[in-house]
């Protein structure tokens, strides 16, 4: 059983007690992994971090009782929360409508279990090995801590800047750089850039980065930006395992070709390196 499935019988296992408590140390304790490589598998597989996932699965459940005409108070407890307060917050929080609303006969999001996912990835699984050298990057940077554009939204308000940068690299050369720590349970900062000659006397609206040179597997993504996560769900949850290979830095970036094409296309394409050790 690859990782990828692994993370899927994991969510089918959570599927069967979301009125308990689940602790994300405990659910990677149950799939055989430590607690960092578990949230890391656990995020590209099924597209969020594991303690949000619960909580949504937990809150859409409770919100189909509701709708049924279960008590607020009776609802906070059978779906584990301390409280009806604390209940009432976190619903206000992931779904958007109180609970009382929903009970009124207000539409809630529906948060689908992933257990029955199975990921169809739009990447190359033949990777290419290759060694860039260290490079500077300027551009806008967001930290991501859950589902959402918060991506594409950077990229959009970072294009039409870039080719005005002054002095960077010609011709013009876009990066995204992803970095985390170690420790890092439900987080990742992404870093949308230009290559450039220097970073001295940088523009105040934009952050200079110095990556380091590495060793990278190279995988190929063909297809719709919107389909990135399931390529990355693939390289990290079986491409990687498969080729008996582990990333050795906490970062991933992707290259942009000259004529990568529109984002949104089915014909866009570009690198998505990892280095490995």
């Amino acid at each position: 059983m690859d990782n990828a499935q692994v993370i899927l019988e994991t969510a089918r296992w959570i599927e069967g007690r979301l009125r308990e408590d689940l602790p994300v140390p405990a659910i990677a304790a149950k799939a055989g992994y430590s607690l960092h490589h578990f949230t890391r598998l656990f995020a590209a597989v099924i597209g969020m971090p594991p303690k949000e996932y619960v909580l949504r699965r937990k809150l859409s459940e409770a919100a189909r009782d509701l709708a049924g005409g279960m008590r607020v108070t009776d609802t906070a407890y059978e779906w584990g929360f301390g409280d009806p307060d604390s209940f009432s917050r976190a619903f206000r929080r992931e779904l958007g409508c109180s609970p009382s609303a929903v009970r009124r006969g207000a539409p809630f999001p529906y948060q689908e279990p992933a257990a029955g996912r199975i990921p169809g990835p739009p990447v190359d699984a033949e990777p290419v090995l290759e060694r860039f050298p260290p490079v500077l990057l300027a551009g806008r940077q967001v930290r991501i801590t859950g589902p959402g554009d918060e991506v594409g939204r950077l990229w959009a308000g970072f294009l039409p800047r870039a080719a005005s940068i002054p002095r960077r690299a010609r011709p013009l050369r876009l990066r995204q750089l992803a970095t985390w720590t170690e420790d890092a349970e439900d987080w990742v900062d992404i870093l949308v850039a230009a290559e450039m000659e220097t970073l001295d006397a940088l523009p105040l609206d934009l952050i200079g980065r110095a990556a380091p040179g590495c060793e990278c597997l190279s995988f190929l993504h063909r297809g719709s930006a919107a389909r990135v996560g399931e390529s990355y769900a693939a390289i990290y949850g079986t491409l990687l395992p498969s080729l008996d290979r582990k990333p050795s830095l906490p970062f991933n970036f992707e290259y942009y070709f000259e004529d990568a094409g529109d984002p949104y296309s089915e014909d866009f394409r570009f690198k998505i390196c990892v280095p490995v050790a």
